[in-house]
Order: structure tokens, then C-alpha cells, then sequence
């Protein structure tokens, strides 16, 4: 379950963005506008997805159309997995390529300041 960066930035109307980088990947590249910065992964790769998963609920509920990204779209879809096969979240989406492949695409970005 993957949208290109071409494919969102198309139909980003109505969807909730979800950002799992870190702040300083955030503020390196900038982000997508409108999107929610939730980090999964900490610096050492560790995670508390339970907290994680509250504050998801924070910002979309289960039948939202969510779309996961990250860097490279890896996280992401380590992520994606997770929430198909333990969440509510089955519906969830990633940005294949990640921020990386939106970049290139010369797709805008807005800077972060979390």
C-alpha cells in the first residue's frame, strides 16, 4: 500500500500526512505541507509504539486516509506492516521513496521548526 510522491502530491487533499523522522531530519530537509511530525524511531532506533500509537490517535483515527513518511520510505514501511497487522490502522498508506523521492521530484516543502 504505496502512493508515489507524484501520487500524493496529485491527491494530498484529505489525507493525513504523517512524518516518523526525527526533528533533525525535519528541519535538514523541511517538511510537507500539512503533514503531522510523530517520530517512531529514536537516533538509536529504538521505539514505544504504544505512545507512539496514542499520539497517532491524537491526529487520525483508523478509517482516516493516513500516508506514512519518512526518509527513504524504509521506517515507513516498517511502520505500515506494523499497524496492518497489529492496529486498527489497516487502511494506512506509505510514501514510497520517502521524503528523499520528493525532494528529487522538485515537489514543495516547507521548513520546520519543531
Amino acid at each position: 500500500m504505496e502512493l508515489t510522491a507524484t501520487e500524493l502530491a496529485a491527491q494530498s487533499e484529505g489525507k493525513v500526512l504523517v512524518d516518523i523522522r526525527r526533528a533533525a531530519e525535519w528541519r535538514s530537509t523541511g517538511v510537507i505541507t500539512g503533514s503531522h511530525q510523530l517520530t517512531f524511531f529514536d537516533a538509536a532506533g529504538h521505539a514505544d509504539p504504544a505512545g507512539w500509537l496514542e499520539n497517532l490517535a491524537n491526529v487520525a483515527g483508523p478509517k482516516d486516509d493516513l500516508v506514512l513518511i519518512c526518509h527513504s520510505g524504509h521506517r515507513s514501511g516498517i511502520i505500515l506492516n506494523f499497524l496492518h497487522a497489529q492496529t486498527p490502522y489497516r487502511q494506512a498508506r506509505h510514501l514510497a521513496g520517502g521524503i528523499q523521492d520528493w525532494y528529487e521530484k522538485g515537489l514543495p516543502l516547507v521548513p520546520c521548526t519543531p
